[in-house]
């Protein structure tokens, strides 16, 4: 019958009962490490290349379970940085835009000439301002004022 027990572990018992030392036995029971499946626990196997797998996929679980943390702040930084480059370019466009309305306002005195055209164009003279602006394209185009006075006349009614 083939054995798993080593002959160590089979005769110990037997011989120390001969000799009458009292039935000693091995600190390690008969057996169980010998169905084990690992090299790491039978002392007449070489172990190397079964703690080589196993270190090996100790330090592959390792280096996955530190990369997705890696990973995931990787991606948060390239967010945060991404949200902040686009919120700095809406800030300069937004004080670009500021800073040209200001000059605009500027160069109209403080838009004294808008709100002008807006009296004018709420008076009774707006009819008259009209004519006088549809007059000037027309001159511009080389057309005859008269056309202009029609298309303001035109406009003023539709």
């Amino acid at each position: 019958m083939n054995s798993p027990y080593s002959i160590a572990q089979e005769t110990l018992g037997m011989s120390s009962m001969q000799r009458n030392l009292g039935g000693m036995n091995s600190p390690v029971r008969p057996g169980p490490n010998a169905y084990d499946q690992g090299g790491a626990s039978k002392p007449s196997v070489n172990t190397q290349p079964f703690n080589n797998q196993r270190l090996a996929e100790q330090n592959q679980l390792q280096n996955v379970g530190s990369a997705a943390p890696q990973a995931a702040a990787n991606a948060m930084g390239q967010a945060r940085n991404e949200l902040a480059q686009n919120s700095d370019a809406e800030t300069k466009a937004q004080l670009f835009a500021a800073e040209r309305m200001s000059e605009a306002l500027y160069a109209n005195q403080s838009g004294s000439a808008l709100m002008k055209i807006n009296s004018i164009m709420q008076s009774p003279e707006s009819n008259k301002f009209r004519h006088d602006i549809a007059n000037g394209k027309a001159i511009a185009m080389g057309m005859s004022p008269d056309l202009g006075g029609e298309v303001a006349t035109k406009s003023m009614y539709s």
